[in-house]
């Protein structure tokens, strides 16, 4: 016979098993072996800028680009992306100050630091399948530092589909973007 105190122990092990297992960002699961999304060089020449926030306390800038049919999409209506669109979310740290602060330019905009990483996202017909139930429709994602090598390779890519779920199909799977509704 089992003690009872051995069996509601079990039964709490089990429950946290299952709450980590409901967790929002999984550090594994299904996704790409390889890369078929690319590092996107000249984006900040060749991309057109979807939009930018700061955020002060975090001392970060978000930049979101485009490349040409991406940047077609301006509203949802126009969605679904059409295949070969390429989207790049650059995150940027921040100057500070001396003072501790977030230095500004001469304009009082907030001046930048460092480039931290590269957040694509590419559209292409068949892409996505190996996310399996975090399919978000036709996107794959990878996430480069700005020479190129990998910060998150695409077979630990899994967390980013994951995300990318929650933006949901009627958006097709693309945050905020630039869509004139003040929706995420």
């Amino acid at each position: 016979m089992i003690p009872p105190y051995r069996i509601r122990l079990a039964s709490l092990m089990l429950v946290t098993v299952v709450a980590r297992a409901d967790s929002p960002a999984p550090s594994a699961g299904p996704a790409p072996a390889v890369d078929r999304v690319g590092f996107p060089t000249g984006y900040a020449k060749t991309f057109s800028i979807l939009r930018v926030t700061e955020d002060a306390k975090a001392a970060k800038r978000v930049t979101v680009y485009g490349n040409a049919l991406a940047a077609s999409i301006t509203n949802r209506a126009a969605l679904p992306y059409p295949n070969g669109s390429v989207i790049v979310m650059e995150s940027t740290r921040l100057k500070k100050g001396d003072d501790g602060q977030i230095a500004k330019d001469a304009d009082g905009h907030a001046m930048a630091d460092a480039v931290t990483g590269l957040h694509v996202m590419r559209r292409e017909k068949g892409f996505g399948e190996a996310y399996q139930t975090n399919r978000t429709g036709e996107w794959e994602y990878v996430e480069y530092r700005t020479d190129g090598s990998l910060i998150t390779p695409p077979a630990q890519s899994a967390a980013c589909a994951h995300c990318h779920v929650k933006a949901g199909p009627e958006r097709d799977f693309v945050f905020k973007a630039r869509f004139a509704e003040n929706h995420p």
